[in-house]
């Protein structure tokens, strides 16, 4: 009896084809907008735990009227006396401002007794690895791309110190570092201090590794007894940081996009709860052949859950191919960052079954319930009186 309600309801939505397609429509749009804010954050956030590994147990910085400052290597070898700490790194980094970019590159100077960076680990695109002393630079693929460079090209930074030389692009990073190098550029030690005006002996911070990363909360206790006034980050708050930022992006996202939504979801809720004279009539002529009033409810029923799973299934596809084979163009600097250069690396997908069963019922529940209403008052009424009316 069901397979029979269920091919009249199927013959019912042939016969208004316009208006299904109307409230499909409208509903896969939705869901697609509401689909592709979710799979991009849950993208993002899964890039974000991939990197996780590659950050150090605890960063400190020195803090200075509230803001980072240098600290000098005396802190560090302070730092490496505590227990359970295995290694202190001080770091050269900083920001550097670019005319022609009208925006900030970061860059970051690699120690002499760093690992090589090298096209066998699959971190370079192309290219090799810079020389110690030799003035050369590893870029990101997207700001060698913006600045129009190629290997073999020089570039002069603009600094305050006269001694800085212009550096030799030998290499750019693989396009799925994107994310995190897009405005990256990686020189000798001694050229980022020269560019940054950064005396030797102090870093920009220290970069800790733990014998025991279990350990990260009472080690950050005692740098902070060590060091008063330094700012110490675990990698685990850092984490949780990626998280509530791009939870915090996607919300802002949706709730620009609210308004859209609720017209979209008000034109679905009119659309669905008006029965008209004709549908009024075909409901009548089925009480009076015979069927019953939980017939009619079922077919109706069927009729709106076959819509919305259509309309759901396209807007769930929509919205995946939006976000990882289009790139998300429109939606990616929004949740992506602010800066001037945003990362084109293609995001990996990240779905999660329950994350298509929350989209999916939050959309097909309220829109199947919208027809049963209707479709049972006027399934309740005496057919006769219907049929003169």
């Amino acid at each position: 009896m069901k397979m029979s309600i269920l091919a009249f309801a199927l013959r019912a939505l042939a016969r208004r084809k316009a208006r299904a397609f109307a409230l499909g429509g409208g509903l896969a749009f939705a869901v697609a907008l509401v689909a592709a804010v979710v799979f991009m954050t849950e993208s993002l956030r899964a890039e974000a735990e991939r990197a996780h590994a590659a950050h150090p147990d605890i960063v400190v910085q020195r803090l200075v009227g509230g803001r980072p400052t240098t600290i000098s290597s005396a802190d560090a070898a302070r730092l490496a006396g505590i227990a359970s700490v295995r290694n202190v790194t001080p770091r050269v980094w900083g920001y550097v401002f670019l005319p022609s970019l009208q925006g900030n590159v970061t860059i970051v100077g690699t120690a002499k007794n760093a690992p090589p960076l090298s096209i066998a680990n699959g971190v370079l695109a192309e290219g090799r690895d810079i020389a110690p002393g030799a003035h050369e630079m590893i870029a990101g693929t997207e700001l060698a791309r913006f600045l129009g460079m190629r290997p073999g090209d020089e570039l002069g930074l603009p600094t305050t110190n006269a001694d800085a030389h212009a550096l030799k692009l030998v290499g750019t990073f693989r396009s799925s570092l994107d994310l995190y190098t897009a405005d990256v550029l990686i020189c000798d030690e001694d050229d980022a201090r020269a560019l940054l005006v950064l005396p030797p002996g102090d870093a920009t911070d220290l970069a800790i590794t733990l014998s025991n990363p279990a350990e990260a909360r009472v080690v950050a206790r005692t740098i902070t007894e060590t060091l008063p006034g330094a700012r110490v980050v675990e990698r685990d708050l850092l984490a949780r940081v990626y998280h509530l930022a791009y939870g915090r992006r996607a919300g802002f996202v949706l709730g620009a996009s609210i308004p859209a939504i609720l017209a979209l979801l008000v034109l679905a809720w009119d659309r669905a709860s008006g029965i008209g004279p004709d549908e009024r009539k075909e409901i009548a002529v089925l009480k009076a052949v015979g069927w019953s009033t939980s017939d009619v409810l079922w077919a109706k029923l069927f009729e709106s859950l076959l819509v919305g799973a259509s309309a759901t299934a396209l807007g769930l596809l929509l919205g995946y191919g939006w976000i990882f084979w289009l790139g998300a163009p429109g939606l990616r600097p929004a949740l992506v960052g602010w800066s001037v250069l945003y990362p084109r690396a293609a995001l990996t997908p990240a779905v999660d079954v329950a994350q298509l069963l929350g989209i999916s019922l939050a959309v097909m529940g309220p829109f199947a319930l919208l027809s049963i209403v209707p479709a049972w008052r006027a399934a309740t009424t005496d057919p006769l009186d219907t049929m003169r009316t």
